[in-house]
Order: structure tokens, then C-alpha cells, then sequence
């Protein structure tokens, strides 16, 4: 080893071990808590002073996780715990010598804020892998999640439960009752529970833990305290129903002149049910008769150039509650997941469900629905007696038709066919050092419409087996991963669109391991994954190989851009978590990662460093690094000829101040070359506010300057182009600047009463110069029209798109490509006032406008593109939505 190399190891270990976590916390005992049998259970008030609490012993000694890991906490805290057949009941005297400091930020449920709290994990099936998350603020606003992979929290959970906190002058008190209906543990004479219990301090940023957990070891709910003394209780039966009531009212500006369907104005009410039901202590079915499945939320605005759709998370709550349960394919085990460009298939995405019906038709007037109804969905979720956790979920969707006109005639056509959906998960440990896992869907349609027929598939299947084996006791070293196939069924135009999708495409002249098959009535295809985690210490690691074949087609009810690659990865992070020298903690990381497709070709390959940091006065600052080497590109021609995809080199750097303030600050910078001088700027600043505890205002601007070299336009046939197979492949220059906001107003008037804004302008320009014509396979080569081998480019007639001869005098045809200038200038507005009136039931009212307009000057103006954002046509929607939740058992 040369001296050089010896100075970078010394150097790089003593980063890493200087402020390590003393050994006596890693060897810390389990702590036990002893629960009292309540004869009679304490009024929930906050206050403290029932009989029943004086019976209990109280447990404190409460050790910091931040700032100062292992450091007594600098206030004292006592917890109490008790029980009846009803309920598990939880006290807490949280002791503050500065009680006017204590920080009581309101908010809406489940939306943490910066604000003191009391939280407890319980792990009532003792099963060191999930339980259950409860916290209460000092304000009083309640959040709770469910724990999964021993680490994770799920906060889609929303559970039915009471708490009352208190102030006075020797700090603040909680109470929490928690039903036992809302736990799912087993029957057992005398049962332990893991238990855990956190304080938060918001301004001195301290994090308070009964049981310590070194910030550097993984864990959760295999880390807990043990709740002994759990006597004669029994998981009661449980049934819920929630009854709703909505309307909706939209209002179209303005309303399209001659449309039949549509007049400007048009009304909508409908009610449903909502029930849960324990089918076993462990075992909890829902089922949702006449949905309402509107979200209401909005997604965000995007300007999207690419060939590839566009990912939006899930809003629905029947859909993101217990969602968990059916994702985290091939991640068990891992405390940390990383990818590194891979685009990694999302095999179950609920938002296929009541997607837009998927049938196209040109008329002049068309009234087709913005969502497939959903007729009925059920879910079953929980843990079998044999130790499987399982999620099984099934959805029927509604045969959709759309009304046209021609102004003389009215005609009707179905765009979505009656359509069930059904997805399984399953996973089942195996003994202390490993587990496994299935997850399966189906999607089976029945169409009448031949077009809808040769447009989608009739039957697709995927079934997939991962898990995972940790290669040591203490469960720093694992292995993880999964495996899946699919298989999709259809005519032979609806299984021709597939092969021919940006996904894969099959009709590539130079990809000799793909061909195009337009007499097949299938495609099957598989994907998968290997990694080695080291997740436990100061350095941690990371090493990962994955693949996605050619015929992988998972997008009826999953989600997936890009097939027909394989790459791997290999990073290595160090990381020091407790405060040292200047720091409160810090780490930094490298990687190397590449990516091929089937046929051996590179289509990525490049390296990727970051370092972060929290600095001692609670600022953090982070920076990364990225460098990616010209290789080959596949997918950019659309189908057409390999080319060469530039090399880059990247860095993005932000900054972000002690969100202990009331007023917090943070701001990135990004900046990437590209080889043939393009280029991509970011920037963004968001500031967020809490002038009142009720009032919490964030604001945040972004830029975006992209040089493209070279942008996808058209693809037009021309047998004389021999020198690229046949089709001349046309793209530009492409000059886009963007700029938006995202604001966000949150008006809390008590814990169960909230009024939220979102507000997105964005407006977006693209300015083309040269439009050209790849002029070789497997180069990054380009004819410019107008300015090469002859060749002109003006208006098209009446100055519609551009007419292009690519060889002037030549044999070749001229052709007409649209005008690829454009701007766009959109507004979205969403307000959301929430009411939960009654422990689980709730009225909402909203109201959303969306706002449009385009253009084709390219032209980027600020000030009149701005004035345009708002002057734009307008879509309102009021909706107003009530459910009523009832406890039956």
C-alpha cells in the first residue's frame, strides 16, 4: 500500500470512528415496564389525578437520542401504563422547567410540525417486526402509523383512539386511551408487549427514548421495551361502519360553444359505505360498497417532453391505508435501499384503479369520464395463526362509455371495459435470520368494443418471491432481493402496441436480441434483484445487481418506464451521527454504478458521491457530485437506431436553517454539463413560517434552464433514407426555461379543525433553434435542415408547423412536422377545509381550480406569462363530503 493510499484509510477511519457511539449503549439491557390492571379506567382529561394512575409505578430515565446521544434528557419524564378488557390507557408528566417555552404549534392530524410531542410504539404481537405508532403534541393534534419491516411507519393508518394533554406550571401531562379494537395481538393468559416511548423538546431539537437506540443501528420494533404483565385480556370483535354523503359541483370557463354535454355547469351526489371488520384477532377485512374514490388533493403540474408517463404518489385513503403491506418487494430486511438510475418497476400502484378510461376518440364534442367508476373494493390485511402477514385486495371497475357529437348526430362507444383487479401479498419470517415473501396480481377485462379490444389486454398476470438472510446475529449484514414474472394476453394489434411501447421497443433495426412479433397474442417477461447491505455502524455499504427482460410488462397494475436493461452498483457511506468538532452529525458517500441492456450494450455508466452535514448550530448543508461517461443510447430515436447518449458531469449543492425557528430557510442549487454544449440549471428557495401556533405558511420558488442538444420530434418514413433504416428521425435544439412556486397555507383552529391552501403557478417555455436528422447510427451525429446537403425548412401553410424537404432538389418528399415551440402557463389552486367532528368522522369541504393555457412563440417572458397564469380559462370544482363513523364492536 503507497503512502498516499494509508494517509486516505487512516484518515477515512478516524472520520468514522471519532465520536462513536459508546459501547455501553449498544449493550444497553431491554427495559421493562409493568402494566396495572384498571378496576376502573381514568376519565381522559389530561389531568392526571384519577385513583387509577397513583396504583401505577412510574418509569423515567429517559436517554437522548439528539443532540446528544446516550446524554440524560434534560427534563424528566414519568410514564405511566395501564389496562382494562376495553383499552390500554398511557399517562405521561412530561416535566419542563420553562413551561411558557413549551412549543404548541397546531396543525392537522397527522402532519408533523415543528412542535413538542409524546409518542408510544407498541408492538402488541410481540413480533419484533411491526406494531403501531401514537402521538400527541403539545397542542393536542393526534398522529399515529403503523409500524412494518421493524423500522418503517406507515402514517396512511388512521386509527380511532382519545387523548388530552394539559399545561401548567410544571410542564404538561398526555393521557391516551387506546382501544384494544385497534391493536391486533393474540390471546394468550398473560401476554409482553414491546413498548417504546419518545419525547420531543422542539427547542433545544432534543429527542427523549425510554429505550435508547443508537443512531447508528437499525430497528424499531425489534428494539423495544418489554409491557409485562398483560393479564386476561382477549382481541375483541370488531365491526365499523362509516356511512358518506357527497356533491360536487363543476363549473367549466368558458363552456365549449355548441356542446351538447356540456353547458358549463354540471352537478353530481352520490353515497356509499365504508366498512371494517376483524375476521380474526389478527385478521381485518375492509370492504367499500358505492366508493367515493375522489382524492382531494391535487397533483402537481409538469411539462413533460420525454416518452415516458409521468409517476403520481396515491391520495385515495382506501389505497394508501395499510398500503405497505403489498409494496416493499424485495427490500425486507434493509434498514437503507438505494438504486442509482435504475428504473426500478413498481409492481403493485393502486392508481391503475379508477384510472382515466383508456379509449381514445377524435370528435368534435366528447363527454367522456375523468375516472373509471369503481363499483366495489375489498381488502383483507393482518397475520395469520401460522405467522404470514398478508394483504389481499380486490376491485371491480365499471364498463365507461363516452358520448360524441358531430353537431348532427349523437353516438356512444365505450372508452373503459368492466374490469376486476385483484393483487396478494404475503410474507412469513423465517426464525430469527431470515424471511420470505410472494406478491401476486391479476387484471382481467371484458371488453365489447373491438377498438378497446386491439388497445388493451385482456389478461395480465405477475407473480413474484422475495426475501431476504441476514448473514449475522447482531442483523448488520443482509442479503435481499425478489424475482418476478409477468404475462399479459390480448389480440394481436393490442399485444403489437405493446412490443412497439417506449418500454421496450421491439421494432429497433439494430437490437438483434429484440424482434417484432405482429402474430403474437402474448408477452412475458420477468425482473430482479440481489443486494448486500452492511446497515449497521459508521461505515455502511451497499452492492446491488437487477435486471428488467424485454418482454417485462407490469403496467396494468403496476408501474414501469423503461425494460430491457441490467446494471449494478456499488456504494460505500461513512457516517458519524453524534456530535463531533464542528458537527452534530455528518456522513458521505460513494458509488459506481452501470447499466446494459440484453443485448451487452453500456447505457450508463458513472459515479455519484454526496456529503451531508448538521452543523452545531442546527443549519444543514449537503452537496452532491455525479459524473456520467458518453455511452450508448437506445430509447432516445423512439424505436429508430442506437445513438451515443453525452457524458456529464453534475453538482447540486443546499442549504437549509435551524427549523427550530420560527421562520426556516432552505435553498439548492444545481448544475450539470452536458457534452455538445447542453446544459441544465435548478434552483430553488422555500421559506416556511409559523408566525401564530395556529397559522404555518411556505412559499417556495423554483427555476429551471435546460439545453437540450438534441430533442425527439417526429419519426417520418422515407424509404430513401437508407442511412438510417428507411425513417428519418427528426430533433431540435431545444432552449426550455420554467418557472413555478408551490405554496402552502395551513390554518389550524383546534386539534380536529383545519383549513389548508395549495397554490402552483407554473409557467414553462421552449424555444427550438436548429431542427436536424440523425445522420448515422451509433453516432451522435445530426443533417441540420436549411443548413446541410441541400436541404429547406420554412412555415407550413396558413404558418402552421414547419414544412421540411431533406434534400432540397432531391427524390426525397417533403413532409410536416407541428410547430414545436411552446408555452405553457397553468395554475393550480386546492383548498381543503377538515372538520372531524367526532372521533372518525369527518366533513370536508374543497374546492379546486385548475387553470391553462398554451402557446407556440416560445418566447419566455415573466411578467406577461405570470399575468396569463391567472387571465387563463378556468375549471372549478366544490366538493362537499360527509362520513360518520360508528364503533359497533
Amino acid at each position: 500500500m503507497g503512502s498516499r493510499a494509508r494517509v486516505a484509510l487512516t484518515f477515512l477511519l478516524s472520520w468514522a470512528s471519532a465520536g462513536a457511539v459508546p459501547s455501553v449503549l449498544a449493550q444497553a439491557q431491554t427495559r421493562e415496564l409493568h402494566a396495572a390492571r384498571f378496576p376502573s379506567p381514568p376519565v381522559i382529561d389530561g389531568r392526571l389525578d384519577d385513583e387509577a394512575w397513583r396504583q401505577v409505578e412510574p418509569a423515567g430515565g429517559f436517554l437522548q437520542r439528539d443532540p446528544v446521544q446516550g446524554d440524560p434528557a434534560s427534563e424528566d419524564t414519568e410514564v405511566r401504563v395501564g389496562y382494562d378488557e376495553h383499552a390500554l390507557y398511557v399517562a405521561a408528566r412530561l416535566h419542563d422547567r420553562q413551561p411558557g417555552a413549551i412549543v404548541r404549534q397546531l396543525s392537522r392530524r397527522d402532519v408533523a410540525v415543528e412542535a413538542d410531542a409524546f409518542i408510544v410504539y407498541l408492538d402488541a404481537h410481540h413480533d419484533h417486526l411491526t406494531g403501531a405508532q401514537f402521538g400527541v403534541s403539545a397542542a393536542g393534534v393526534q398522529r399515529d402509523a403503523l409500524i412494518y419491516n421493524d423500522q418503517f411507519l406507515d402514517p396512511t393508518w388512521d386509527a380511532v383512539w382519545a387523548s388530552a394533554v394539559t399545561l401548567d406550571e410544571r410542564g404538561w401531562a398526555v393521557e391516551m386511551r387506546i382501544p384494544l379494537s385497534q391493536l391486533r395481538f393474540t390471546a394468550s393468559d398473560r401476554a409482553t408487549w414491546g413498548i417504546n416511548v419518545q419525547r420531543v423538546i422542539q427547542r433545544r431539537n432534543e429527542s427523549d427514548w425510554l429505550q435508547l437506540v443508537g443512531k447508528n443501528e437499525p430497528g424499531l420494533a425489534s428494539r423495544m421495551a418489554h409491557l409485562a404483565d398483560i393479564v386476561g385480556i382477549e382481541p375483541p370483535g370488531t365491526l365499523e361502519l362509516m356511512p358518506y354523503a357527497t356533491t360536487r359541483a363543476e363549473f367549466i370557463e368558458p363552456p365549449l360553444a355548441g356542446n351538447p354535454f356540456n353547458d358549463g355547469v354540471r352537478g353530481f351526489a352520490a353515497t356509499g359505505m365504508d366498512l371494517k371488520y376483524g375476521v380474526t384477532s389478527n385478521l381485518t377485512l375492509d370492504a367499500t360498497f358505492n366508493p367515493d374514490f375522489g382524492q382531494v388533493e391535487v397533483d402537481p403540474a409538469v411539462v413533460n417532453l420525454t416518452q415516458f408517463e409521468v409517476f403520481f404518489e396515491e391520495r385515495r385513503p382506501f389505497f394508501t391505508e395499510g398500503a405497505k403491506v403489498f409494496g416493499n418487494f424485495g427490500r425486507s430486511g434493509a434498514s437503507e435501499y438505494w438504486g442509482f438510475f435504475r428504473p426500478e418497476p413498481t409492481l403493485f400502484y393502486s392508481r391503475r384503479i379508477g384510472r382515466a378510461p383508456q379509449g381514445r376518440y377524435a370528435s368534435p364534442y366528447l363527454d367522456a369520464p375523468a375516472t373509471t367508476t369503481i363499483l366495489g373494493a375489498a381488502k383483507l390485511v393482518g397475520r395469520t395463526r401460522h405467522g404470514w402477514t398478508v394483504g389481499a385486495l380486490e376491485a371491480v371497475t365499471g364498463r365507461e362509455q363516452a358520448r360524441l357529437s358531430t353537431g348532427l348526430g349523437t353516438t356512444t362507444r365505450d372508452v373503459e371495459p368492466l374490469t376486476n383487479y385483484a393483487v396478494l401479498r404475503a410474507q412469513r419470517e423465517l426464525g430469527a435470520r431470515g424471511g420470505i415473501g410472494l406478491l401476486g396480481t391479476s387484471v382481467i377485462r371484458e371488453g365489447r368494443e373491438p377498438q378497446l379490444e386491439n388497445a388493451l389486454t385482456s389478461r395480465a398476470h405477475m407473480l413474484g418471491v422475495d426475501g431476504h438472510w441476514y448473514l449475522d446475529a447482531s442483523r448488520r449484514w443482509v442479503l435481499h432481493g425478489g424475482l418476478a414474472g409477468s404475462r399479459v394476453e390480448g389480440t394481436q394489434p393490442a399485444i403489437t402496441r405493446l412490443q412497439r411501447a417506449e418500454q421496450r421497443y421491439y421494432q429497433r433495426p439494430d437490437a438483434p436480441h429484440v424482434s417484432l412479433d405482429p402474430t403474437a397474442t402474448s408477452l412475458s417477461g420477468w425482473t430482479g434483484q440481489a443486494n448486500l447491505n452492511k446497515q449497521g455502524g459508521n461505515v455502511t455499504a451497499n452492492f446491488g445487481v437487477w435486471g428488467m427482460s424485454p418482454g417485462l410488462e407490469v403496467n396494468d397494475l403496476g408501474f414501469s418506464t423503461q425494460t430491457d436493461r441490467a446494471g449494478g452498483h456499488a456504494m460505500v457511506q461513512l457516517r458519524k451521527l453524534v456530535p463531533s468538532g464542528w458537527t452534530r452529525e455528518r456522513t458521505a458517500w460513494v458509488s459506481k454504478w452501470w447499466t446494459w441492456n440484453y443485448g451487452a450494450e453500456l447505457q450508463g455508466d458513472g459515479w455519484q458521491g454526496a456529503t451531508s452535514a448538521q452543523w452545531r448550530n442546527f443549519w444543514r448543508t449537503s452537496l452532491t457530485l455525479t459524473h456520467a461517461r458518453r455511452v450508448w443510447d437506445d430509447k432516445l430515436t423512439r424505436g429508430g437506431p442506437t445513438v451515443i447518449r453525452p457524458g456529464s458531469v453534475g453538482a447540486q449543492v443546499s442549504v437549509a436553517s435551524d427549523n427550530r425557528k420560527v421562520a426556516v430557510v432552505a435553498a439548492d442549487l444545481g448544475y450539470t454539463a452536458r457534452q455538445y454544449d447542453a446544459s441544465a440549471l435548478t434552483g430553488g428557495v422555500s421559506v416556511a413560517v409559523r408566525p401564530a401556533p395556529a397559522v404555518t405558511l411556505s412559499v417556495g420558488p423554483a427555476y429551471r434552464r435546460n439545453i437540450v442538444a438534441a430533442q425527439y420530434l417526429a419519426t417520418v418514413d422515407d424509404p430513401l433514407a437508407t442511412h438510417t433504416y428507411g425513417r428519418r428521425y427528426v430533433f431540435g435544439e431545444l432552449d426550455q426555461t420554467e418557472v413555478s412556486m408551490i405554496a402552502r397555507l395551513s390554518l389550524a383552529t383546534s386539534p380536529r379543525t383545519s383549513l389548508q391552501v395549495f397554490l402552483q403557478p407554473l409557467v414553462s417555455a421552449g424555444d427550438y433553434g436548429a431542427i436536424k436528422e440523425v445522420a448515422a447510427p451509433r453516432t451522435f451525429a445530426f443533417t441540420r435542415y436549411g443548413e446541410d446537403g441541400g436541404s429547406t425548412i420554412g412555415p407550413g401553410p396558413a404558418g402552421q408547423g414547419l414544412v421540411i424537404d431533406p434534400d432540397g432538389a432531391g427524390a426525397a418528399a417533403p413532409f410536416v412536422i407541428a410547430q414545436p415551440d411552446f408555452n405553457v402557463r397553468s395554475l393550480r389552486a386546492n383548498t381543503v377545509f377538515r372538520w372531524e367532528f367526532r372521533p372518525g368522522s369527518t366533513l370536508y369541504v374543497v374546492w379546486t381550480q385548475n387553470r391553462r393555457d398554451t402557446g407556440v412563440t416560445g418566447a419566455f417572458d415573466l411578467g406577461d406569462d405570470a399575468g396569463r397564469v391567472f387571465s387563463a380559462p378556468a375549471d372549478d370544482v366544490l366538493l362537499v363530503k360527509v362520513s360518520y363513523w360508528f364503533g359497533l364492536r
